[in-house]
């Protein structure tokens, strides 16, 4: 029988109400909105991925970008008046993974729209397009699960603990278990 042990250095780090969101937004139809700063973007549609970040109270944050009545600040905000909202996807972290998740959506989408969400940083976008449902999507499921479960361990020095770790319940992730 081996030490299970318990990173609690990470988990201590982690769990805060602070990190990166992913909110999925369905656009039934295709539409032309007024975003502000950006003029008229000609919207597709289908399903899109918008990533933000919160310093603190993301709680509160994602719960925002739910409703639809409230003043409109974040470019989100505009598309938002024409969408359904699908589901929020926190992603808690001491650090900000804005830009980092932006990157990897990027690479799995169809489709961004350039400048939107992105003001403050030099992605080209925060907001990506799908024509399909990503709560169906492998690469969106692993991509996400990648950044809530795997991420934060990648820094934690496993190798000068007492335990080995055989299986993990999520296959194909890339985790560094030994």
């Amino acid at each position: 029988m081996s030490d299970l042990i318990i990173p609690w250095d990470v988990i201590r780090n982690e769990a805060h109400d602070s990190g990166s969101y992913i909110v999925i937004l369905r656009l039934k139809k295709n539409e032309k909105i007024s975003v502000e700063n950006l003029g008229n973007i000609r919207f597709k549609k289908g399903y899109y991925l918008y990533v933000g970040s919160a310093k603190r109270n993301l709680s509160k944050r994602i719960a925002r970008h739910q409703r639809k009545r409230k003043n409109l600040f974040w470019h989100v905000d505009y598309l938002r008046q024409y969408t359904d909202h699908c589901a929020s996807l926190p992603v808690r972290a001491s650090t900000d993974l804005e830009c980092e998740i932006s990157d990897a959506l990027n690479n799995i989408s169809q489709w961004n729209i350039p400048g939107f969400g992105s003001s403050d940083c030099n992605c080209n976008s925060h907001l990506f397009g799908m024509r399909d449902d990503p709560a169906l999507s492998p690469q969106f499921i692993k991509l996400l699960l990648d950044f809530r479960i795997n991420r934060p361990y990648r820094t934690f020095d496993f190798c000068s603990r007492r335990f080995k770790l055989k299986c993990f319940f999520i296959p194909n992730a890339r985790i560094f278990f030994k």
